[in-house]
């Protein structure tokens, strides 16, 4: 699994790149085939000085992209934002796939009533 950091028109410190790195990785325990992960983070002129970062996650799953945004008053919380809604749309999305009863799925009883 790749994980890439990039920042546009703002420099990504150290910390918070390793904070990225450690929290992205615990989005294995949702999906076994997830490929990559990209945090973008972007320096935007706002009105409200409460979202002036923003980021956004892109998780690519084999046949998925699930796609986050967060923002806020600075890069950590932007991302901390982001990744949270991303884990919601993982977490949605491995329920579906397990949930998934296998008579549908195979074409057994259970898709046509006797």
């Amino acid at each position: 699994m790749d994980i890439v950091v990039v920042g546009q028109h703002v420099e990504i410190p150290s910390e918070l790149n390793q904070h990225v790195r450690e929290r992205s990785a615990t989005l294995v325990r949702f999906a076994a085939d997830l490929r990559r992960i990209d945090v973008e983070f972007d320096h935007i002129a706002a009105r409200r000085l409460d979202e002036e970062c923003e980021c956004v996650v892109l998780v690519h799953v084999k046949g998925r992209l699930v796609k986050a945004h967060g923002s806020g008053p600075d890069l950590q919380r932007a991302f901390d934002r982001a990744l949270s809604k991303a884990e919601d749309q993982l977490r949605r999305l491995h329920e579906r796939r397990i949930d998934k009863p296998a008579s549908r799925r195979d074409g057994g009883a259970g898709l046509h009533p006797s």
